[in-house]
């Protein structure tokens, strides 16, 4: 199965981009096509109607248009999406195929918080919605994520750790029969 991974914040020592670095190697174990996008792949100028996709957009919309699902580690951001992430989902919403009709999409998030990011999953939910793209009902969160993450990003906590390959079994069940 071919799958795209997004997230991460635009900073070096990212806890998400190490989380999604961690599931874009569990996936490829698991013999499935990885994508992964974030950091400077995600550095798109801002939205403005009228003005031109960016390569960093379109290589996304390209990789999205091959995909069979999309999975998305996000940082929480005063409990919402953060900019750079909404901006890459705005400028892939005017590219046409539209790539979230119908597209399967597993939300993750890591936090140094309490809750794992999960305030701001609720956010991409109904963005995703919107857009007609199909959330998995569960999630990958990781609370305390600075102190609940190993140098290449698995989860250390043993409930978080055992959750994580329970999700991806669900999500990429639900991707083959959706997909």
């Amino acid at each position: 199965m071919r799958l795209v991974l997004m997230g991460g914040s635009l900073r070096t020592a990212s806890l998400n981009a190490r989380l999604l670095r961690h599931l874009a190697r569990e996936l490829e174990a698991r013999e499935h096509r990885v994508s992964a996008f974030s950091g400077e792949a995600l550095r798109m100028p801002l939205y403005e109607d009228g003005a031109g996709p960016s390569p960093e957009a379109l290589a996304l919309h390209a990789a999205l248009g091959e995909a069979q699902g999309l999975v998305i580690v996000s940082p929480e951001y005063n409990a919402g999406i953060p900019g750079h992430l909404k901006n890459a989902v705005d400028w892939l919403s005017t590219l046409r195929p539209s790539p979230w009709p119908g597209l399967p999409v597993l939300l993750c998030a890591a936090s140094p918080g309490a809750f794992g990011g999960a305030r701001g999953l609720l956010a991409w939910r109904a963005t995703l919605a919107n857009m007609g793209a199909l959330a998995s009902p569960e999630a990958i969160t990781v609370p305390h994520a600075d102190q609940q993450l190993d140098p290449e990003g698995a989860p250390t906590d043993p409930r978080t750790a055992a959750l994580v390959p329970k999700v991806l079994d669900g999500f990429l069940s639900l991707a083959a029969r959706l997909r």
